[in-house]
């Protein structure tokens, strides 16, 4: 059964005393409502359908609708509370139409003790025409079904003319300018770049232009290389060796503790040393075994064998080694030193 509720105007013929009596009778229905809302859009199209006790009803809010608009379906059922409902499936549509949304509604008890459970469907058309709604089937209890019945929809176009289809030819291309803050932006934007590549390479060539400063150490176990690179001496030359192996070590106490060692004779130069707190006592007793021994070379006419040569020499380089400032140095390293 199918009832269509659809509003009309009236004509200007109709006799006055029906449109008094209908009015009089809204104002009565809204006096005994306790002056409650509005009562909700009256569907267009209503549907009932009864099996095994319960009762299916189809509503749509429209009849005729357009192809950029959408309609709203609702399937209630009323049955016993304790009977399972299972509405049709949405996934693929309802015949032409497709289904942009599906909304359970809270389900309500009914005065008789049933209880309505409904589902409202959002349908969307595709083109204009004459569309059926396909008879929709709701299942009870897993067998029993009821079916509603196959609904005509009219979808009009949004188009002026729906009939003119023809395509048109592509415009031709339309020159923007662009605004005269973008030529602004992308002009400070260069400006920037090359100030920064700029400045990036004057740092780099002033880095390059400094010299590194070579350290007393540094200075120092080269020198002591450059000794050793020429080979033990003979016994003709130990005294011109342990003078310049003397004068290396004077040297680099003198640049890294500030002693006036070069001119000093080791009497005075050890006494200096054992006033100056920069100096370790191990580091002393090391400095004093060395420049003693090689007093001993200089005016004793001592002739050390090559092993003490090689001694002398490994001791002049274990003293700068030991006496590095730990600034200087990796902290394993400096842990390392402290050990020995």
């Amino acid at each position: 059964m199918i009832h269509r509720r659809c509003s009309s105007t009236g004509r200007w013929g109709q006799p006055i005393p029906v449109c008094l009596a209908v009015l009089a009778w809204a104002s009565l229905c809204a006096c005994t409502s306790g002056g409650g809302d509005a009562a909700e859009t009256q569907p267009a199209i209503v549907q009932e359908s009864e099996d095994g006790g319960a009762r299916l009803t189809l509503s749509l809010d429209r009849e005729v609708l357009t192809t950029a608009g959408t309609a709203i379906l609702r399937l209630e059922v009323e049955s016993g509370e304790a009977v399972s409902v299972e509405f049709p499936d949405s996934g693929d549509g309802f015949g032409e139409f497709a289904v942009v949304r599906d909304t359970p509604s809270v389900d309500r008890l009914l005065e008789d003790g049933r209880v309505a459970r409904a589902r409202e469907y959002v349908l969307q058309p595709f083109l204009p025409g004459d569309y059926e709604l396909p008879a929709l089937t709701v299942v009870l209890d897993g067998s029993l079904e009821i079916s509603t019945e196959a609904v005509v929809i009219r979808v009009e176009s949004v188009l002026e003319d729906p009939e003119d289809t023809e395509l048109r030819d592509i415009s031709e291309p339309v020159d923007v300018p662009a605004p005269w803050w973008w030529w602004v932006l992308g002009a400070a934007g260069v400006a920037a770049a090359l100030t920064a590549a700029l400045w990036w390479l004057r740092r780099r060539r002033a880095a390059r232009a400094v010299p590194r400063v070579v350290t007393p150490d540094e200075a120092a176990l080269a020198a002591l290389d450059a000794l050793a690179a020429g080979g033990l001496p003979g016994a003709a030359e130990v005294k011109a060796f342990y003078l310049r192996l003397s004068d290396i070590v004077r040297r680099y106490v003198e640049e890294r503790f500030g002693l006036r060692a070069p001119g000093q004779t080791t009497e005075e130069f050890l006494a200096a040393m054992a006033a100056s707190p920069a100096i370790r006592a191990s580091h002393q007793r090391l400095l004093r075994g060395f420049l003693e021994q090689a007093d001993m070379v200089k005016f004793a006419k001592f002739a050390p064998g090559k092993e003490e040569i090689g001694a002398s020499l490994d001791a002049a380089r274990r003293f700068v080694r030991q006496t590095v400032p730990e600034e200087l140095i990796a902290p394993e390293k400096v842990r390392r030193r402290n050990s020995n």
